[in-house]
């Protein structure tokens, strides 16, 4: 599972659009689509219902949806030590 996979699928969940979840990674739509058909084929298992009115999560989809949250927010409170260490250097 690589970091832009986990981006890309929590942005779509947040979103519920592939195309909003485009702009706010700064990634073209069919590399947002990519990403995620790339975490369903590796998971084995469909992430996102599809239809014209946006894309919402299945059952399994929220479960990772959960995890990718918890792994952005771990992500995130990394950077934020590693940078306060940087500024006491």
């Amino acid at each position: 599972m690589k970091m832009a996979q986990i981006e890309a699928f929590y942005n779509v969940v947040q979103t519920g659009s592939i195309s909003q979840a485009a702009r706010k990674g700064h990634l073209t739509q069919p590399a947002v689509s990519m990403q995620v058909r790339d975490l369903e084929e590796q998971l084995k298992i469909k992430l996102l219902e599809r239809s014209n009115r946006g894309v919402k999560p299945t059952p399994a989809g929220l479960v990772v949806y959960k995890y990718c949250k918890k792994i952005l927010h771990l992500k995130n409170d990394m950077k934020q030590e590693l940078d306060k260490l940087q500024m006491q250097m």
